[in-house]
């Protein structure tokens, strides 16, 4: 398609668009007549007649379309919002002044929480001993989230515990900012 077949077809859209959006109050005389056509109503260059003299009475749809303008015309009363949505707290009524007058008990404020990065898990795989000089050393395997780490006494761990004493079935590790010990044993 060229250009001005894409234009000729946005035009006829646009305008078969505005004319079924247009109000039937809007339309022309005939045009309304034909659309309550009913017995005794003037349909183009005819009139039928009918025995019944009557005004035309309203069709189905005719009654339905009544009934939603009116619908739509009526005010709607809506109730004062109970929160409100900008606010973290929710809102409260005031006070009474009975209760104003009531003293307040003394809280104390929460004491601060340490928020630091949480501990890495720390899982203990076995435990090495050898014989150095006379005397045994032993030495840690430990699990963790970067890999296995072969730790002896005194050593730090990823930056969190310190390795206070490797014992035959367990490892008792001290965290270094301070705080109780952890203890890993052989499972």
């Amino acid at each position: 398609m060229t250009w001005k077949s894409y234009a000729a077809m946005s035009g006829a859209t646009v305008l078969a668009g505005w004319l079924a959006s247009t109000d039937p109050s809007n339309a022309p005389a005939d045009v309304s007549e034909q659309a309550g056509a009913g017995p005794g109503v003037a349909r183009g260059s005819q009139t039928l007649m009918t025995s019944s003299a009557a005004a035309p009475t309203p069709t189905d749809i005719e009654l339905q379309a009544m009934r939603l303008q009116a619908r739509l015309r009526t005010a709607r009363d809506y109730p004062q919002p109970v929160r409100d949505p900008f606010r973290f707290a929710p809102s409260r009524a005031p006070a009474a002044p009975a209760q104003a007058a009531r003293p307040v008990a003394d809280v104390p404020p929460p004491l601060p929480v340490n928020l630091g990065p949480p501990a890495p898990q720390i899982a203990l795989s076995g435990i090495a001993e050898d014989q150095v000089d006379g005397r045994s050393v032993r030495a840690a395997i430990l699990s963790t989230p970067t890999g296995v780490l072969i730790v002896r006494d005194g050593e730090e761990i990823l930056g969190f515990y310190r390795v206070a004493r490797i014992e035959s079935e367990a490892v008792e590790l001290v965290p270094i900012g301070g705080g109780p010990a952890r203890r890993l044993a052989l499972k």
